[in-house]
This record gives structure tokens, C-alpha cells and sequence, in this order.
């Protein structure tokens, strides 16, 4: 977006002064049915666990700007801040929903009244005052508050006495109004819109050109909250750090002991071997906290929902859940890979890769032992074909009855999570994403027999690693009182 791209830019200093005063003017009460009347602009987050298992979670552009300025929403604030790919997508009602069904049969009306009062003879141009009105305040919607010469343009053009003087006199030229509306979206938008924008030109149907301008509009808002985002997101991630802590601190003020769980969840993983006890050096206090740290954010992918979760981590349980996820996923493919008799020493990388490929897919909806053990009969067929696919472009001997059956028990116990392959698999897996926390982040050597999940283990130990240090950048003072009062213990 040529206009959008310089939006944190300088500007000239009238348009400055102007940014906190400028105020984009009440719309009159429109004489028909507008387009926008149906719902509030609502966006659906996308790639974001800000309400776990429960519905999506649904925002509007003022929820935005209100975590940005006011960092009044701490949930949003928190999401912004820790998922980089926080985004919007446009909010659409559910299938067969009333809601949806309202929205279609309001929209539906709202063109055939248009198109019924144009056609008319004389022509009617009462919904003509509501559309051209309705595209006037989708182009301030797509504004910044910067942008004073083009709203001034904007109420210029689309005056609203001097259009209804035109309607009145039977001179309304709709083609004018729709040229300065597609010019200027063309500015506004992304080079990604071009192309969309480009079509609207392509349109005679002056209904259906007016039809695609306000739908354009609606996808330019979403387009422009994205950009706001990509724009607060330095400032968020800045201010979200201090704003949680001191929310977190106003909570224990009035709370018996708001710390319970995170105390347990903490006491689990402090190794007090070799310390002389009590401990007063705040070296030695600080150390032990670094790998109690990081073996209690490990647990957390791995949680036991019989224990209570930490307060500390509330905001990131679903994030941790779904991380953990992909790490069990991680290490039951790996572990599948290793028992597989065509890649256990296999010099053909292509094979392994295209093995890997297809175990990805089979157990892409396993997230713990049950779902995992329902489809490795599956995996072990596709084990067996794969293997007797790569033993007949050698022009070796296929695989004999006994060894396929072999082959169907070994996968098959790797349903047990205490099988010897996936423990140590887990075990390397773990040692790892230790590592990265302790030292937080750093170049790491990948774990012997993991090569071929360098991109996975990358993805995962970063992700892990963001997530980790906003939440110690947050409670580290917690973390450390409640680490050194256990160490002072006698």
C-alpha cells in the first residue's frame, strides 16, 4: 500500500496537528437500508489460541486500537505481542445461522431496491443517496488519521447535498462517482488488491460495480487492521510486558495466594543436588533458577491436567497445549523413522524424506497415546509398501510374510509410551529444547538420529523460545523469590 506503507512516517506538521483533532463526521440516518447496517465491523484472529478449545474469538478494529493505545484488553495485548502471526480474517457468520441469514437477506435487499429504483421510470435514486453515502464512509474506514487532504477530498466529491441536488434533477452520474472511488482504493490498497481493484473496471452493470467497490471496501478494512497491527506490534510487545505485570501484581494484592500453583509447579523441578543448604548467593540462586525454568516450561508441553495449571502461564495454556502437540507429533514420527527397516541405515534420502512425508499425514490428527495407537496399523502398511517399493527399484528380493508381520509389531509397539525408541527420542528431543531455554536461543547441534527434523525442531525450540521469554520477562521477580525462598529453607 504505497499510501499505507509510510503510515508511522513523518508527515507535514499541519497534518500533525491535525492527527488527534480530526474526526471523521456522524453519518445521517440514511432514508433506506444500508449496506453496513446488518453488523459492526468484526474480524475473526487468526493463528492465535486466545480462547483455546472455545469458539474463535472475534474482534472489532476499535478492540485493536484500544490494545495498542490504552492497553485496556490484556488478553488481545498478550496475543499481539507473543504471536507474530497474529492476524485478522474477515468475520463470517456460521453456515445456516440466523445471523448469516439475516446478513445475506439484508445485503440481497439492499441491491434490489437499488437496482428496482434505478430502473424505474422515471428513475428513483432514494437507495442511490444510502449507497453513495455507504461508499463515502467505507473510504473513511480505510483512512489513517494522517490522511486530512484525502478525507477533505473524499468530502468533496462525495457531498451529500450536492449529490441529492443531482438526484433531484435527474443528473446523478454514477460512472464519476465509481472512477474517483476505484482511483483512489487503487492508491490506498496493497499491489496484493490490484488485481481485484483492476476487475471492478471490467464491470458495466452499474449495480454490480457498485456491488464489488463495497465488498472491496470491507476487505481494504481487514487489509488496513492487519497493517495497524504490523505497526503496534513493537509498541505492544514494549508495553504489554509492564502492563501485565502490574495487572498480575493488582491481583495478588487481593487474592489469599495468587502464586499457589505457579509455587507447586516450580517446587517439582528445583534440584537441590550438590547445594549446601541454605543458599544466600544470589549467583548460585539465579542459576538454579535458570534450569528449574527451564525444566518447568518443558513440563508445561507435557501437562497433566489432574495438576493445577501455574498463574503465572494462564494466558499461554493453549499455546503451550498446541506446542506440545507438535513436539509429541515430532517425537512419535521420528520414532517411527527409526524403526523402520528402510531407514534405519538407508543411504536414500529421497525415500526417508517421502516416508516421513506420509507418516506426517496419517497421524496429523494424533495428540496423545489413544488417537496415536488407533492409526499405526495404517502406518504400518504404509511402511510395508513403501519398504517393498524401494526394495523392487534395487531389484531385490520383496519382503517375506514373516517379515512384514515384523514389521506390523514393531510399529505397532511404538503405541506403548514407555518403548525404549521413543523414550530416548524424547529424551534427545527434551534435552534439546532444554538447552535453548537455558542458554536462550544460540546455534545448537541437532540430536544424533534427528537430522531429518532440523526444520521441525528449528520451528518448534523458536516458538518455544518467544513464548518463554515474554512470560520471564513478565514474572522473573515471582520466579526468583519463590526459587530463592526454597533454597533458604533449612
Amino acid at each position: 500500500m504505497s499510501d499505507r506503507e509510510n503510515a508511522s512516517g513523518s508527515g507535514s506538521k499541519d497534518g500533525e496537528k491535525n492527527d488527534q483533532n480530526m474526526r471523521i463526521p456522524s453519518r445521517p440516518i440514511p432514508s433506506g437500508p444500508s449496506y453496513f447496517a446488518s453488523e459492526p465491523l468484526q474480524f475473526r484472529v487468526r493463528g492465535s489460541t486466545i480462547t483455546g478449545a472455545s469458539p474463535p474469538k472475534f474482534v472489532t478494529l476499535e478492540d485493536i486500537m484500544k490494545a495498542a493505545h490504552g492497553m485496556q484488553n490484556m488478553a488481545l495485548a498478550h496475543e499481539i505481542a507473543v504471536d507474530q502471526d497474529f492476524k485478522l480474517e474477515p468475520f463470517e457468520p456460521p453456515d445456516n445461522s440466523y445471523q448469516k441469514l439475516v446478513k445475506e437477506t439484508m445485503h440481497r435487499a439492499y441491491f434490489d431496491i437499488l437496482r428496482e429504483q434505478l430502473n424505474s421510470d422515471p428513475p428513483e435514486y432514494k437507495q442511490a443517496l444510502v449507497l453513495l453515502e455507504d461508499v463515502k464512509q467505507g473510504l473513511f474506514a480505510i483512512l489513517l488519521p494522517r490522511h486530512t487532504r484525502i478525507k477533505e477530498m473524499i468530502e468533496e466529491v462525495l457531498d451529500g447535498d450536492f449529490i441529492k441536488q443531482q438526484a433531484e434533477n435527474n443528473s446523478l452520474d454514477f460512472q464519476k462517482y465509481a472512477s474517483f472511488v476505484i482511483d483512489l482504493m487503487a492508491k490506498l490498497a496493497a499491489p496484493a488488491r490490484d488485481e481485484m481493484i483492476q476487475n471492478i473496471t471490467q464491470l458495466t452493470d452499474t449495480v454490480d460495480i457498485f456491488r464489488a467497490i463495497l465488498e472491496t471496501l470491507e476487505v481494504l478494512k481487514l487489509d488496513l487492521a492487519n497493517t495497524l497491527i504490523a505497526m503496534i506490534r513493537p509498541h505492544v510487545q514494549k508495553e504489554s510486558v509492564q502492563y501485565e505485570r502490574n495487572k498480575f501484581d493488582e491481583m495478588l494484592k487481593v487474592s489469599e495466594d495468587g502464586l499457589q500453583h505457579t509455587k507447586q509447579w516450580l517446587q517439582r523441578h528445583i534440584d537441590k543436588t550438590g547445594l549446601s543448604i541454605p543458599v544466600s548467593d544470589q549467583n548460585i540462586i539465579r542459576n538454579v533458577t535458570a534450569q528449574t525454568l527451564a525444566k518447568a516450561y518443558l513440563e508445561l508441553l507435557e501437562w497433566d491436567e489432574s495438576k493445577s495449571y501455574p498463574e503465572t502461564v494462564t494466558l499461554d495454556k493453549p499455546r503451550f497445549t498446541e506446542l506440545g502437540t507438535q513436539v509429541y507429533r515430532l517425537i512419535c514420527v521420528a520414532s517411527l523413522l527409526l524403526v523402520s527397516p528402510s531407514c534405519g541405515n538407508d543411504p536414500n534420502a529421497h525415500h526417508k524424506q517421502h516416508l516421513k512425508d506420509k507418516i506426517d499425514i496419517i497421524i496429523d490428527n494424533a495428540s496423545n497415546d489413544i488417537e496415536l495407537k488407533a492409526v499405526l496399523p495404517s502406518v504400518a502398511e504404509e511402511v510395508i509398501l513403501m519398504t517393498e517399493q524401494l526394495l523392487e527399484t534395487m531389484g531385490q528380493e520383496p519382503l517375506t510374510s514373516e517379515t512384514k508381520e515384523l514389521i506390523r509389531t514393531q510399529i505397532i509397539s511404538l503405541g506403548d509410551p514407555e518403548h525404549r525408541v521413543r523414550q530416548i527420542v524424547r529424551q534427545r528431543v527434551q534435552e534439546f529444547l532444554k538447552i535453548i531455554l537455558v542458554c536462550a536461543g544460540g546455534s545448537r547441534q541437532i540430536p544424533v538420529g534427528l537430522s531429518a527434523f532440523t526444520k521441525e525442531l528449528t520451528a518448534v525450540s523458536g516458538t518455544l523460545l518467544r513464548y518463554v521469554m515474554h512470560n520471564k520477562a513478565v514474572f522473573t521477580n515471582h520466579y526468583l523469590e519463590i526459587i530463592a525462598e526454597e533454597l533458604c529453607k533449612n
